[in-house]
């Protein structure tokens, strides 16, 4: 029953934005779980939150517009550093840096705001996180199997 617990915690810290993969996936594999149910859940984790975004922002945009005057804010230090990818390799370069470099929720939301189809977006997101969690599980997993191998 704990380690049902555990699988759920991995799927649900995986949606949470800044949390996500790059923490959650080397934290489980190290305390001894299943690294094809580790990346199955941090994948499906990270991927939920995506849909909800491309899927509501529309919402979200409508009932923002009908709120009074909309005020400027400064950008963020990791807004203005998606921003220079975007302008430097869009879309792709976006999906595939945001991981290491925004998270991936703040490089939908970037995407989503340059009016990117919803549908190219889905497809290199998902191509991204695929990408990332399977690296990331492989090389965290061998890694400690090394560590392993070496400290006998």
């Amino acid at each position: 029953m704990e380690a049902l617990w555990q699988y759920l915690l991995v799927f649900i810290f995986s949606a949470i934005p800044w949390i996500e993969i790059l923490l959650v996936i080397p934290a489980a594999l190290a305390m001894g779980l299943d690294p094809w149910l580790v990346g199955i859940l941090a994948f499906a984790g990270n991927t939920a939150p995506i849909f909800i975004l491309v899927y509501g922002y529309d919402m979200w945009r409508k009932w923002r517009a009908g709120k009074a005057k909309d005020y400027a804010r400064p950008a963020s230090r990791r807004k203005r550093r998606a921003l220079r990818i975007w302008n430097r390799y869009g879309l792709p370069g976006l999906s595939l840096l945001a991981p290491a470099l925004t998270g991936i929720h703040l490089a939908v939301l970037i995407a989503l705001a340059f009016r990117t189809s919803k549908k190219d977006l889905l497809v290199w997101m998902n191509i991204s996180l695929v990408v990332w969690t399977t690296g990331l599980t492989m090389g965290v997993y061998y890694g400690i199997e090394g560590l392993r191998f070496l400290t006998g």
